[in-house]
């Protein structure tokens, strides 16, 4: 067995580390970092909550968790040296079309999350994405699309007193 079995193929661009994890940890790091800086934005939890993990520390164990993981990202070829040419493989084949579509989805989705409200973006998400991705049974997307939402909304909004943003149903609360 020779030393080489260590490293990426060179084909990877990768010695010491692989140059493409190195990029997705760039921007995970980076991603982070402004996750970190809005979440020390977040006001302190009064004092009668106590010593609990609140909403202003949460995010900020979240994005150590994240940081921590993402340092091992760009060494983890070396703990699995076989798997390397594979991965790099499949780095090289174009990227589905239904992913970009999905990508782009979400991020419509999530621009008109405010104004469609908590429980109309459920529904949305609920219906438009099983469809998307080729769900033929039309019943139980529906069935979905209606059950998931008005469940969640239960749950957090009336048995937990959560507030949920109405936004279009808004009209209706008059």
């Amino acid at each position: 067995m020779s030393n080489e079995s260590n490293f990426a193929s060179d084909k990877s661009g990768a010695r010491f580390y692989h140059k493409k994890d190195l990029y997705l940890a760039i921007i995970l790091v980076a991603f982070g970092a402004f996750v970190y800086y809005e979440a020390d934005k977040f006001p302190p939890a009064p004092l009668v909550l106590g010593d609990t993990i609140n909403a202003d520390v949460f995010p900020k164990i979240l994005v150590v968790v994240l940081l921590f993981l993402t340092a091992i990202i760009p060494f983890e070829f070396k703990i699995t040296p076989e798997k390397v040419a594979k991965i790099d493989k499949e780095r090289n084949e174009r990227t589905i079309s239904i992913t970009w579509i999905t990508i782009v989805m979400l991020l419509t989705i999530v621009s008109l999350a405010n104004f469609l409200g908590a429980v109309l973006t459920m529904f949305t998400t609920c219906l438009i994405f099983p469809l998307v991705w080729g769900e033929k049974n039309y019943v139980a997307v529906a069935i979905y699309a209606i059950v998931f939402p008005a469940c969640v909304y239960l749950l957090f909004n009336q048995l937990l007193g959560l507030y949920f943003e109405p936004g279009l149903l808004e009209i209706f609360k008059k």
